[in-house]
């Protein structure tokens, strides 16, 4: 067995509260298990900076069919209007 990883950036629209985006990413092989972890994120309050905003990044579980590892992103910023993006690492076991 291998391992296989891939990295994808989901863009979140200006929004506001909390925000889920279902992902889908195909990789090189069949897919025997795989996970997902947050590599980057930024959030950006949509016109200017509040100290005292909450800001939440997570990922939901990882599911896998053939070759496509499907996953969810969530955010949430309790500061008012936001967008920005979150960047994923997908790791998956393949023949």
């Amino acid at each position: 067995m291998a391992l296989a990883f891939e990295q994808k950036t989901t863009q979140i629209p200006q929004t506001t509260g909390a925000h889920s985006e279902n992902e889908n990413q195909p990789m090189p092989g069949k897919v025997k298990a795989a996970e997902v972890a947050i590599k980057s994120f930024k959030l950006d309050y949509v016109g200017g900076s509040r100290p005292s905003d909450v800001v939440q990044v997570t990922l939901g579980r990882a599911s896998h069919h053939d070759e496509v590892v499907s996953y969810s992103v969530k955010t949430n910023y309790t500061g008012g209007t936001y967008s920005g993006e979150v960047t994923v690492l997908v790791i998956a076991e393949i023949p």
